[in-house]
């Protein structure tokens, strides 16, 4: 059972005490981290890798998006969890991924690391769904 302060209900915004928010639209489920993640260090990580991962498992159609507009910096922990995702995503039937939001210095970053040319990354959350739902 997920923490009642992981989730919120669809289409309402997210309070200041919301750490994860998931939603679905037009078939593509979104995590979005909230503003108590701003800075997602390796324990907010590891607290919430669980949920993240099984989110990915769990999603039908297999088609995820991580919008990060919230979040201004995180670490090679959150990286780590972002590749099982993805390959929880791409070992599915049809599995897709994309990131949104990103800040420009997790950017650089994924630049730094080349993750940027594995995974799509978008500036706003209807431009990765738009993407992801076009295939």
């Amino acid at each position: 059972m997920i923490p009642l302060h992981l989730m919120k209900a669809p289409g309402g915004p997210m309070s200041d005490n919301t750490t994860i928010q998931i939603d679905s639209e037009n078939g593509v489920t979104v995590v979005t981290f909230g503003q108590l993640l701003e800075h997602l260090d390796d324990h907010a990580v590891i607290e919430h890798q669980e949920l993240l991962v099984s989110t990915a498992r769990d999603a039908a159609p297999p088609h995820v998006i991580f919008d990060l507009s919230n979040v201004r910096l995180f670490g090679s922990t959150f990286i780590e969890v972002i590749f099982r995702v993805w390959n929880q995503l791409d070992t599915a039937n049809e599995g897709r991924f994309a990131l949104c939001g990103v800040s420009a210095h997790c950017l650089e970053v994924l630049q730094v690391t080349h993750l940027d040319q594995l995974w799509p990354i978008h500036s706003t959350r209807a431009e990765a769904i738009q993407q992801i739902t076009a295939g």
